[in-house]
């Protein structure tokens, strides 16, 4: 595994420029695509089965929405350490998450990767009850109290500016600096209601303001303004935005703006003084699915020692208590967090998208 890790950590390097967050290996089936996140009531009192209990193919369809450059050497260890042969569909969270309901009763999927955990919480009525053999070992953060979701890594959201074009003593600070008539439409921030990392910036900034008062909507609505129309409709378009030069500023997540800086773009990070979140990307088990044994060795497998104790490597932070953070990123205690609500972002998560057309349409 260290070997086969460490050789798509080169290759993310090289290829990272070039990198897409959701290159497709298949089309998604067609299906009304929900706000993100959207989703229905908690059923706390669903109990999984047993792994003795389950039978199945020996097989296992994996619907991912991560890169493929240092996901699917992960995949191809996890076929050969157990011999299941899986089978891949990556498409963007939201959209994985569509085909998810739109297949509701005759799931095709096993298992769902990647994506905040908000959008997991939201979706709870789609997922299979199981919590993972390691979870005494994950931090709190990780482990679903409802049972659902596993945690697979951490990273704050985050702002990224290019160095070429803005000098470190003008660089931006706090969320704040977004509203700047300076970089209006020069903002790269992706559609929000499709893509989960950008609901999470975007929730961030709420949580920061605030809920109650509405103050935090307040925020969005003048942001959005200064968008001057411009929404990217992915999230990869927003690092490669602001590395080519396109965009001065952007909204991503830590990961990615760590390998594109590796990989010697001109970008620089930002932890926003205000506060930031770093809801964990999640992994699950879609309900009644065919293979329901392979996908709770998978969901193991991701969260065991093995795999997480490479994510250093990967510009990721592991989920894990027994798994320190690398000496290259930022101290997790420097960084300034807001209180991450994951029950009022799930639960306002259509109010949000409603409120976020609106701006955006005006």
């Amino acid at each position: 595994m260290k070997r086969k890790i460490a050789i798509v950590m080169a290759l993310v390097v090289a290829v990272s420029s070039l990198a897409a967050c959701g290159g497709k290996k298949e089309a998604p089936a067609e299906a009304p695509a929900p706000a993100a996140g959207e989703g229905g009531e908690e059923t706390p009192d669903a109990e999984p089965a047993e792994s003795g209990e389950l039978e199945d193919t020996g097989e296992l369809t994996l619907y991912y929405s991560n890169s493929t450059e240092w996901a699917d050497p992960i995949i191809q260890e996890f076929e050969e350490q157990t011999g299941i042969k899986v089978s891949l569909v990556q498409d963007g969270t939201s959209s994985l998450f569509a085909r998810i309901k739109a297949e509701a009763g005759n799931p095709q999927g096993d298992v769902v990767w990647g994506g905040v955990i908000d959008t997991y919480r939201a979706n709870q009525d789609l997922l299979q009850p199981y919590t993972s053999s390691e979870a005494a070992s994950l931090k709190p953060e990780a482990v679903d109290p409802n049972g659902y979701y596993t945690g697979f890594d951490m990273g704050p959201m985050v702002m990224v500016y290019n160095t070429d074009l803005i000098p470190e003593d003008e660089a931006p600070t706090k969320w704040a600096d977004l509203l700047d008539e300076k970089y209006k439409g020069k903002i790269a921030n992706a559609d929000p209601t499709a893509s989960s990392s950008a609901f999470a910036c975007i929730m961030s900034i709420i949580l920061a303001y605030g809920t109650d008062d509405g103050k935090g909507y307040e925020f969005v609505e003048k942001l959005v303004e200064n968008l001057d129309g411009k929404v990217i409709s992915s999230s990869s378009g927003v690092y490669k935005g602001v590395a080519d030069g396109e965009y001065l500023i952007g909204l991503t997540y830590e990961e990615a703006a760590l390998r594109y800086m590796e990989s010697g773009a001109s970008i620089a990070i930002v932890y926003p003084e205000e506060g930031t979140s770093s809801s964990p990307s999640g992994c699950a088990i879609v309900k009644d699915c065919k293979n329901p044994k392979s996908a709770q060795m998978f969901i193991d497998y991701l969260s065991g020692k093995e795999v997480q104790s490479q994510l250093g490597g990967l510009n990721r932070r592991s989920v894990r208590t027994d798994v320190a953070d690398p000496d290259t990123m930022e101290a997790w205690e420097n960084i300034n967090f807001v209180d991450m609500d994951i029950d009022w972002t799930s639960s306002h998560t259509e109010e949000f998208n409603e409120k976020w057309n609106d701006f955006i349409t005006r």
